[in-house]
């Protein structure tokens, strides 16, 4: 399949993006880490590898413009 390149704008988006998904698996591993209760624990683990795979699919789609 044949992308066209992205914009200027699309690009500062995803870099926006990309900041943000970062800033949120850290977030959470580090909230993972504070915790006590190991169901909560699971949870913010959870959420962390959800935004880590947000960062690398945005970083495929950086790498393939």
């Amino acid at each position: 399949m044949h992308m066209e390149p992205l914009t200027e704008g699309e690009i500062a988006a995803l870099g926006r993006q990309l900041e943000l998904e970062e800033f949120l698996a850290k977030k959470y591993a580090a909230y993972a880490l504070m915790v006590e209760d190991p169901q909560l624990k699971t949870k913010f683990e959870q959420y962390a590898a959800v935004h880590r795979n947000h960062t690398a699919s945005l970083r495929a789609m950086a790498g393939a413009s």
